[in-house]
């Protein structure tokens, strides 16, 4: 059990030794109790959605384990996170606010960054085109077209600010405009929404986001990382920038091809959405959600290859070589690119 997520509101979790006893009571009967123990050496993160009851002793012991918890809202809203305190790095942050004034090597970095977001939102689409046998067609060919020469434009003329932005715009338009075409008749893509999101194929898409963005956030915190210094997002109060950052390359490859796969295989259907009267946003229930991490552990963990005759990886591992990328950028080094799928 590589995460625990825990996300229902009428859960509470206190610490029985070594395991987390978990008591899920009923919403009818308050006397009805559900329990599960589970084993701390199983957990390697936690990720709580909503508000349970969990006691201030899980607490300490999840940090005096150094497993790390990531705090979401029930929408999927990304909160913060929590780890031991014990991967504080005084001298890689002094090196993160210094080259925070080195536009050049920021702005390096943002290229290689938005570089390989819209490589791999064309490698998606040429995926998806060629499953479907749609690889002939004329609007997937545009789109392609589109997308490379978009690849091509950073690479030779090296954006820099709004520039560099509005050429992500353009080809993020350009690749929902078309990902639209493979959602199913009864999950619907039109056009990105997100807060609230307005339908059940926008509000997958969030969610996943904010999930992968948790692993990412908590990720630069173990190697004592600043989360709210990026290259590419601007800082702001209480916005994990960095982070932001390094989920780019991986919102097609990974959030958006789980998102498909849950849809086409009928894993998610529409009864495991609800509508929020409040906002106005369409959001997973309960059991949504335990179908949506089951197959986001299986994707997470599922091994593939870079590169012909080279070693595996899974998504866990590109999201730590991603960090390692921006820790060789720190300390100096230009040779580096950040994930492109195969």
């Amino acid at each position: 059990m590589p995460s625990l997520v825990i996300t229902r509101d009428t859960v509470s979790v206190r610490l029985r030794s070594e395991r987390l006893e978990i008591i899920r009571h009923s919403e009818a009967d308050a006397d009805s109790l559900d329990r599960l123990e589970v084993p701390l050496h199983d957990v390697e993160r936690v990720v709580i959605c909503g508000r349970p009851s969990i006691t201030l002793p899980v607490f300490h012991r999840l940090m005096l384990l150094h497993i790390p918890v990531t705090f979401l809202t029930s929408h999927g809203r990304w909160l913060g996170a929590i780890d031991s305190g014990n991967q504080t790095n005084a001298a890689r942050r002094i090196r993160q606010y210094r080259l925070f004034n080195a536009d050049a090597v920021r702005n390096a970095a943002a290229i290689r960054l938005i570089y390989a977001k819209i490589r791999n939102s064309r490698r998606v689409l040429q995926r998806l085109s060629a499953t479907r046998q749609e690889s002939a067609l004329a609007k997937q060919q545009e789109v392609a077209a589109f997308l490379r020469r978009s690849c091509m434009e950073i690479r030779r003329t090296h954006p820099a600010g709004d520039v560099l932005r509005g050429i992500e715009g353009m080809a993020a338009a350009c690749y929902f405009r078309r990902l639209g075409d493979f959602f199913p008749p009864g999950f619907p893509f039109v056009e990105r929404s997100r807060q609230p999101p307005l339908n059940a194929a926008n509000s997958i898409l969030s969610w996943s986001y904010a999930i992968v963005l948790g692993e990412i956030e908590t990720s630069l915190r173990l190697h004592g990382l600043e989360t709210g210094i990026g290259f590419l997002h601007t800082v702001e109060y209480n916005m994990p920038s960095l982070a932001l950052d390094l989920l780019e390359p991986l919102r097609a490859p990974l959030c958006d091809m789980l998102s498909l796969h849950l849809f086409n295989h009928r894993i998610l259907r529409p009864e495991h959405f609800r509508f929020d009267s409040l906002d106005g946003g369409t959001y997973l229930n309960d059991d949504g959600k335990k179908l949506f991490f089951a197959a986001y552990e299986q994707t997470m963990t599922r091994k593939f290859l870079l590169k012909p005759g080279g070693v595996h990886t899974d998504f866990r591992q590109i999201i730590e070589h991603q960090v390692g990328t921006v820790i060789r950028i720190l300390e100096g080094e230009n040779d580096v690119e950040f994930f492109h799928m195969p």
